[in-house]
């Protein structure tokens, strides 16, 4: 990319630009309040090299990182002040699999992104985590289903094997 033209860099921008703002019409289109947790997960698989075959990983592993942020602050609540063990056991599990890079699809760079944001305090005050985790599906849908489909659908420009 570095060999771009200026002007082309610029292009790219301003369509970049036009598709976040699409985002945020259809997404309050569909009544969602918090469409920017999708540009952090855009953002951190930016951050990881941003191929199509990394966004499964990305998405789950930041839905899984609310989930549990989420049980953070609701288990001790429902289940008692020593339910808080679960989480932190998880939060265990999670870091062991990455030093062992097991499980790549839940434990990632995305899940440790958002258990971060996730246990911030004013989020944890104002239990936004499975409204997070709604749009945060959605913005998978758009960023990283939406593209799989299109690329899995067009035709092969090599054209059909004889």
């Amino acid at each position: 990319m570095q060999d771009l033209p200026f002007w082309k860099a610029v292009l790219i921008t301003l369509g970049v630009l036009v598709a976040a703002g699409s985002y945020f019409f259809v997404t309050s289109l569909f009544g969602l309040k918090n469409p920017w947790i999708a540009f952090v997960a855009v953002t951190v698989w930016s951050a990881t090299g941003m191929k199509l075959d990394q966004a499964p990983g990305i998405f789950v592993g930041g839905a899984v990182g609310l989930l549990i942020s989420w049980s953070i602050a609701e288990f001790p609540a429902l289940f008692g002040d020593i339910a808080v063990i679960v989480p932190l056991i998880a939060i265990i599990l999670a870091i062991a699999c990455k030093i062992k890079d097991m499980l790549p699809l839940v434990c990632n760079f995305g899940l440790f992104a958002f258990l971060t944001i996730g246990t911030a305090p004013v989020l944890l005050e104002q239990d936004m985590h499975l409204i997070y985790l709604r749009d945060l599906a959605f913005g998978a849908a758009c960023f990283w289903l939406l593209p799989w489909l299109v690329v899995r659908l067009r035709p092969d420009p090599a054209g059909p094997e004889r």
